[in-house]
């Protein structure tokens, strides 16, 4: 990280009165039991496999993976346990619209936004940057400069203690806050990665540059961009969803696959595209067992907790611009960024992390529509909330297929990442944690799993 953030593509600050690009462009808010049992080998056919490929998971990495081959001309099976595509992006029916529960908006110039070209997908332009609330109204000149300032501090500190090999605690490496403390720590940590930054490394936070997120899909929500995408993968590919995967035997020349139900099928290759808690938790049985730097590995990225919650408030009481995200001064509610009027319309999404997003897997509705209306009244003022009624809510802790938000070292783990990427046989890893410099984002998956496509086409062109 660097003074200069504008260039990496990192979102910014923006006030409704700032005239000077200059004075709004900082931020980078990331500087977003593991025993597997070893498998007895059931007696194989001789016949050479049919498929090239078997991608496990039909998210943003899984699907990227498979158009990937597709244009590769490799065959490909797409094996999702669910009975949708997309994975952590979801767009709901609410309120007689589409809501995002999961990524909402995209970067422009990545490989998701090219993939929708190619379908004929339009993008509607979005301003990256964000509004400061404080006290119930827009933060003063004053009151950004300080927040900037601050904000700037902590990532300089961040990136120096990585930079001389020291990978702590990220809360330890935070310099003195001052009034912006609380809110430096929630934004930094629960807010963009799920957990504390006393949970995080630094060498991790210090390496993540997530791209700017400057568009969304033109007429649908970012899950039903990816469900597109995820239909549309040529006669190559087969697609079965419901199809969960239990075991995988990574042999020699093959991968052969057994699914609940006592099907199994056979691959030269597969793409392993479930998130890293799922594979933690042993939900799939590998044999042979994963080497054990990696079990290491996957027990030092423990899934971070982020959670959302969808609600509409008709006629724009809070005074915002279409699409604004708002970040609000930690004043004793529940820390929270707000994605205000979406599309320009009434649905409005709040993103909880840390235990408030465990509160809201939990328990659902009932303490998603309590945390919403404390999160506005601290930043909007106290009648901010009463406006909100039924509301909807993400649960991915408590989904068995992903079980948290994503990927992020502890302490003292921050070098373990690179690890995901290791050869491992037939058997390719892919998705969100595998990327050094993305994780945890839309865009570190769908580049993972066009690599991760690269690495099996090669691996079946090579010597067997």
């Amino acid at each position: 990280m660097t003074d200069d953030t504008e260039h990496r593509g990192r979102p910014a600050f923006r006030s409704a009165a700032a005239t000077a690009p200059s004075r709004r462009a900082l931020l980078g808010l990331g500087a977003a039991a593991l025993a597997l049992p070893a498998l007895g080998r059931p007696a194989l056919a001789q016949a050479a496999p049919s498929i090239d490929v078997a991608v496990i998971g039909g998210g943003a990495a899984g699907i990227a993976a498979a158009r990937r081959l597709a244009g590769l001309g490799r065959s490909c099976v797409l094996l999702e346990a669910a009975d949708r595509r997309g994975g952590r992006a979801r767009t709901v029916d609410f309120a007689g619209g589409g809501l995002d529960l999961g990524a909402s908006r995209l970067a422009a110039g990545g490989g998701v936004a090219v993939a929708l070209a190619k379908a004929g997908v339009g993008l509607v332009p979005l301003v990256a940057a964000r509004r400061l609330y404080v006290d119930g109204r827009e933060a003063r000149e004053s009151g950004y400069d300080g927040f900037i300032a601050a904000l700037g501090r902590a990532e300089r500190a961040i990136a120096a203690t990585a930079d001389a090999g020291r990978d702590i605690a990220a809360a330890a490496a935070m310099p003195e806050g001052g009034e912006w403390a609380a809110t430096l720590a929630a934004l930094l940590g629960p807010l963009a990665c799920g957990r504390s930054l006393a949970a995080i490394s630094t060498v991790d936070l210090a390496r993540r540059q997530p791209p700017p997120e400057d568009a969304r899909p033109e007429g649908m929500g970012v899950g039903d961009a990816l469900v597109k995408l995820g239909a549309g993968l040529g006669p190559a590919v087969e697609l079965r969803l419901g199809a969960r995967v239990a075991r995988i035997e990574n042999l020699r020349s093959s991968v052969t696959l057994g699914l609940e139900g006592g099907a199994t099928l056979r691959a030269r290759v597969a793409i392993l595209a479930v998130p890293a808690a799922v594979i933690a938790a042993g939900a799939i049985r590998l044999a042979p067992a994963l080497p054990a730097r990696l079990v290491e590995a996957f027990r030092a990225h423990p899934a971070g907790m982020m959670e959302q919650v969808g609600f509409v408030l008709p006629g724009n009481p809070l005074d915002l611009q279409p699409d604004e995200r708002v970040v609000m001064k930690a004043a004793g509610g529940p820390p929270a960024l707000l994605h205000a009027r979406i599309g320009g319309g009434d649905l409005h999404v709040l993103l909880f992390g840390g235990e408030p997003a465990e509160e809201i897997s939990a328990r659902g509705e009932p303490s998603g529509l309590a945390l919403a209306r404390a999160a506005l009244a601290a930043g909007f003022g106290a009648q901010a909330g009463a406006g909100v009624g039924s509301v909807a809510v993400s649960r991915w802790t408590r989904d068995p297929l992903i079980r948290g938000a994503m990927a992020v070292a502890q302490p003292g783990a921050g070098a373990l990442r690179r690890l995901f990427g290791d050869p491992l046989g037939r058997l390719i890893l892919a998705g969100e944690y595998t990327s050094p410099d993305q994780w945890g984002t839309l865009a570190g998956a769908w580049q993972s799993g066009e690599l991760a496509a690269e690495r099996a086409a090669r691996l079946i062109s090579g010597p067997a």
